[in-house]
């Protein structure tokens, strides 16, 4: 896809960092930005950029690893901007390092909830929508630990090479389909997370 004007882009987990950047330079490149984060304050911050840069945008605030609250989301962008083009599942958390035998399962189940779960639902939910575009992409964003593990970092690590082989696979049944789909693994950006 090379030209984004008029194009439809929802982009999940901008309140910050890479969310953000994308927003704002979709929204500048012509597209309709439609946003998630599960911090409604640095969302509306978001929102507030892209709006005094003259974009078109929506937010809605809710967590990714909520599967009713992500179908909805898919609706209700269709709902109101006619379809999506582009999704970006770019939402994620890490944890402060630590070994896995001393990482809680309450913490764990947090981490593959949002940055696993997240991605399976986001994706999920708009390929219905996305195979009725004439062009098409899903990006999942993994990380270059869904490539390489890095000790004390069990559950992100878990999660990334999770999203690298659920996006394979997608990429493989949407090949014959206006679908593209994306795995990106980024190295260390300077973010939140």
């Amino acid at each position: 896809m090379k030209d984004f004007s008029k194009k439809v882009a929802v982009i999940t987990g901008a309140g910050s960092g890479m969310g953000r950047e994308l927003a704002l330079q979709l929204a500048a490149a012509g597209a309709s930005v439609v946003l998630n984060d599960w911090n409604e304050e640095t969302l509306q911050e978001t929102v507030q950029l892209v709006e005094a840069q003259g974009g078109t945008v929506a937010g809605r605030p809710f967590s990714v690893a909520d599967r009713t609250a992500m179908y909805h989301f898919a609706q209700e962008t269709v709902n109101r901007f006619g379809g999506v083009d582009i999704v970006i599942n770019n939402a994620g958390i890490s944890l402060l390092q630590q070994k896995i035998e001393s990482t809680s399962y309450e913490l764990f189940e947090k981490v593959i909830n949002i940055n696993m779960w997240g991605v399976i639902y986001g994706s999920k939910a708009f390929i219905p929508f996305l195979r009725e575009r004439p062009e098409a992409a899903l990006v999942n964003v993994s990380s270059i630990f869904g490539i390489a593990a890095y000790p004390d970092q069990g559950a992100y690590v878990t999660a990334k090479f999770a999203v690298r082989g659920f996006t394979e696979v997608l990429r493989q049944e949407l090949a014959k389909t206006s679908v593209s789909v994306t795995c990106v693994h980024p190295g260390g950006i300077k973010t939140n997370i």
